[in-house]
């Protein structure tokens, strides 16, 4: 693994507890969690994390998940609104929001589980998820960097990527169970997510 369970955990937390303060739909939210996963990895252990978008396919528990578009050709592609992100750091996918795929769609039940493989795992196409925590990508460049350059124009978004990386400690140090806001004084956002079952 390239790095613990506790720790994915907490970098999961500290995500999803930003984005439940900011109000924001944390099923749908995996730019946020790829963006800034990558970022606290950069930050904290020195590793190239980089966040990736398009095509992503999952066996989780027997559940089969897929984050695509149909194309009028019968294919399946990442590249259109529908599509997932992740994050590849030395030969490792990350999916900090897997915990929250149960939030995603109400019929989807699926335990809150880290998603951390190793890339060379990967099954060979979305027809070979035979197993359980088999899982596919196909990464869309050219429409994840338009999705990526429209987004990062805002600047909150360096903000709380920021402020993630600054929360965030790797085990056994303490973590903080909440946070001040400085521009909103009195206010402090708790720390927020899913125990974790496990991984898949």
């Amino acid at each position: 693994m390239l790095i613990k369970q506790s720790d994915y955990h907490r970098i999961y937390r500290v995500i999803n507890s930003l984005l439940v303060n900011e109000n924001a739909n944390t099923a749908v939210a995996g730019m946020y969690f790829s963006t800034f996963g990558a970022f606290i990895l950069r930050q904290h252990y020195g590793v190239t994390a980089t966040p990736k978008s398009g095509l992503a396919a999952y066996n989780l528990g027997g559940t089969r998940i897929l984050f695509a578009n149909q194309r009028e050709d019968g294919y399946v592609t990442g590249a259109g609104e529908n599509f997932h992100c992740w994050v590849e750091a030395d030969g490792w996918a990350i999916d900090f929001m897997a915990p929250a795929f149960s939030q995603s769609a109400s019929e989807l039940r699926v335990p809150s589980k880290m998603f951390q493989r190793p890339l060379s795992a990967m099954a060979s196409s979305i027809n070979d998820l035979e197993q359980s925590g088999d899982f596919f990508y196909q990464s869309e460049p050219q429409a994840s960097a338009r999705r990526f350059a429209d987004w990062h124009k805002h600047a909150m978004i360096g903000d709380l990527a920021s402020v993630a990386a600054n929360w965030f400690r790797k085990s056994p140090k303490q973590m903080p169970k909440s946070l001040s806001i400085a521009s909103e004084p009195g206010k402090n956002v708790p720390l927020l997510g899913n125990a974790l079952s496990g991984a898949w």
